[in-house]
């Protein structure tokens, strides 16, 4: 409850029960009458809309427009008669005009700001304004303009004016302008209804159907106020009476009715069964409400004519006391009456199966459910609980929980639906069986939700690996068509230039002999030395590309070789068993490829003076280490192909490389392969 409501209801309780007492103990019937008649029902509306409907803020303007309305009745008709001749009664004229006037203020408020209780555009955040300074200041400029205070809105001709302390004869001028201002507070609701009409264009379909609601309601009921204000104006006081007690209860159903059905009606119901329903019951429970107060207080005014006027109070307290459990029976056979049951449970289930629907998200989902259960079955407050591996809670929490109904699929436990109590009583039996059904529901579509979360994830996982695996091809790729140019170049640097120098050493060797010069010997000499080189620089090139030791002796015995080959110290860490051991050839040529690249990025790149390099086979595993006590990189800014290319041509055959690495603390390349059951064997 909204701490405004509870300011307003409290000040608005006690001005209406200070009141009522102090009228009816005075004698003074009448007034006691016009406050049960006029700004009750307003009151108690008021009061019953906002704390009802919190999440409406137009609820917290009627309560205040009905609260300021009882304070200026029980301050003009009981408090300014008690205190007339004393010198301070010029404050209650005061501060009743005060409440006259944001009484007028609210009524702007609530018309003007309707249905949603807050602004939509600045116009009317700009007149609502004015019009609240209008009513703060207006009572203050009337008293420094005119020698009485004001009369009120509904002035008592036998009532004794009270003389205004402030009063500046200097600016009585303007006493004709401030007087019709303050005298325009009665219609200042008509502002109010002319924002409506201007935003009735603009507002949504929903809106629009329950401002046709107010307007109907209120037109009728202002062409009423203004006929009974005009008879008092100019009829006789008895013909007067006549036409107010005629007049106003029409007034007064037509304007709360109108007000009241605005908010209550959601447009939910395309079949009007439910809202006749529930009209119905609400006539009812104000009928029997009505009928309460007047027993009590026809008894006391009956009481009063024999006894004292405190024995009088008392019998009526008395009575209001023994009404009550006679009030509270009638009132569950109105409910039983009009509501049956209340198995309304398949419209439930079929607005709870359209918010599901609704609620494509999980957190909209979750809302959707507390929100539909809560408002199907009238509860004060509901909130959605799921499991922690589901992760999921919605709605409000308001006290402990009066039911908890468990979300049950399949034999797995989703979560849980903590109920608080109805608003109009107790739950029934027919309320738990029917959260049941809602449960079940709720569990389904929870644990769709749930399957198709995890199916999005694991989409979004294979299409991020599908993203890496034609990444990593085009990396391998891209690297085979680099390897095959770096073999032409050296082929054609290397080999094929050294192959035409001989070519040419050799046809100069044929044109001496031919011509029987001398120097043939040595020309054949050299030819001779440039094909040793030759030669020896193809096996080179071969060794590199897949040295014949691999094939010949295995793993461990070409990497001993390379090892031989390297212009630093390595230090090769092996199981003897692991000598003379073949492997599938897959394996061995991407051991060999990534023991190659690896030391060749040693001697190019780290600086190091020793390189380690581990052979093992743990658990049907090849794992291939080299480690170097080099420079060292920092592998989360440094990265290059080299590295990606070793990674992806390991993954082909479903092995892993890591590489661990500080600036100063060297480097680890460390790839492991799986070998087929039979190599491990």
């Amino acid at each position: 409850m909204r701490p405004t409501t509870v300011v307003l209801g409290a000040l608005g309780a006690v001005a209406f029960t200070a009141g009522l007492t102090v009228a009816l103990a005075t004698g003074r019937f009448a007034v006691a009458g016009w406050m049960l008649a006029g700004p009750g029902p307003f009151y108690l509306v008021g009061l019953a809309v906002a704390v009802r409907r919190p999440d409406r803020p137009v609820g917290v303007w009627f309560l205040f427009t009905g609260t300021m309305f009882m304070v200026s009745v029980v301050l003009g008709d009981v408090v300014l008669r008690m205190v007339a001749g004393h010198p301070g009664a010029w404050s209650v004229a005061l501060a009743r005009q005060w409440a006259e006037c944001f009484s007028g203020f609210g009524a702007l408020g609530l018309f003007g700001w309707y249905p949603g209780g807050r602004p939509q555009r600045s116009m009317e955040r700009w007149v609502v304004h004015v019009a609240a300074a209008a009513a703060a200041i207006l009572p203050l400029l009337y008293a420094l303009t005119h020698p009485l205070m004001a009369p009120g809105v509904y002035p008592d001709p036998d009532a004794a004016r009270v003389a205004s302390p402030f009063y500046r004869p200097e600016l009585a001028f303007a006493a004709p302008v401030i007087g019709a201002a303050a005298a325009s507070v009665i219609g200042w609701s008509l502002i109010g209804f002319g924002m409506l009409a201007i935003r009735y264009r603009h507002t949504s379909l929903q809106d629009k159907r329950r401002i046709r609601l107010l307007l109907l309601g209120m037109s009728v009921a202002t062409v009423l106020f203004v006929t009974q204000y005009v008879a008092g104006s100019v009829l006789d006081a008895p013909i007067e009476r006549i036409v107010t007690v005629i007049l106003w209860p029409l007034i007064l159903l037509t304007t709360l009715g109108s007000v009241v059905i605005g908010l209550v009606y959601d447009g939910e119901f395309t079949i009007d069964e439910p809202l006749r329903r529930s009209m119905l019951y609400r006539v009812l429970w104000t009928l029997i409400a009505a009928a309460y107060v007047s027993a009590a207080a026809a008894l006391g005014v009956l009481a009063a004519s024999f006894l004292s006027t405190g024995a009088a109070i008392l019998l009526a307290a008395g009575a209001a006391l023994l009404f009550q459990p006679v009030q509270r029976r009638l009132e569950r056979v109105a409910d039983r009456w009009v509501f049956g049951a209340r198995l309304d449970g398949y419209r439930v289930l079929a607005r709870f199966g359209r918010a599901l629907e609704s609620a494509p998200r999980s957190a909209d989902l979750l809302t959707e459910m507390a929100g539909a259960v809560r408002d199907g079955l009238e509860l004060t407050w509901v909130r959605v609980r799921l499991e922690p591996g589901l992760a999921g809670v919605a709605g409000s929490v308001a006290g402990e929980p009066e039911l908890v109904v468990a979300l049950v699929e399949a034999g797995a436990h989703l979560g849980r639906i903590e109920c608080g109590p109805r608003r109009d009583g107790p739950l029934l039996d027919e309320d738990r069986r029917l959260l049941q059904h809602l449960a079940g529901q709720a569990a389904t579509a929870v644990r769709n939700l749930h399957l198709t979360a995890e199916l999005t994830a694991r989409l979004r996982v294979i299409r991020q690996q599908a993203d890496d695996l034609a990444a990593s091809r085009a990396r391998i790729v891209t690297a085979q068509d680099a390897e095959r140019r770096r073999i032409q170049r050296d082929l054609h640097d290397g080999v094929q230039q050294e192959i035409v120098v001989l070519a040419a050493k050799l046809a100069m060797v044929r044109q001496r002999l031919g011509r029987g010069g001398p120097g043939a010997d040595g020309l054949l000499a050299e030819a001779q030395r440039d094909v040793t080189g030759l030669l020896n620089q193809v096996r080179e090139f071969a060794h590199a590309i897949h040295p014949p030791v691999l094939a010949d002796q295995g793993l461990l015995e070409a990497i001993e070789a390379q090892a031989a080959r390297l212009p630093l110290g390595v230090v090769i860490e092996a199981d003897a068993a692991l000598r003379g051991v073949h492997y599938p050839q897959h394996v061995e040529a991407t051991a060999w490829y990534v023991l190659s690249e690896a030391l060749t990025n040693v001697v190019k790149h780290a600086g190091a003076r020793q390189v380690r390099v581990r052979l093992g086979r743990p658990d049907g595993r090849l794992t291939l280490e080299v480690r170097d006590d080099g420079t060292g990189f920092d592998t989360g800014t440094t990265g290059g192909h080299g590295l990606a290319g070793l990674a992806d041509r390991v993954a082909t055959i479903d092995g892993t490389l890591r590489v661990e690495s500080r600036p100063g603390h060297g480097t680890t390349l460390r790839a492991e392969i799986p070998l087929p059951a039979a190599a491990d064997a």
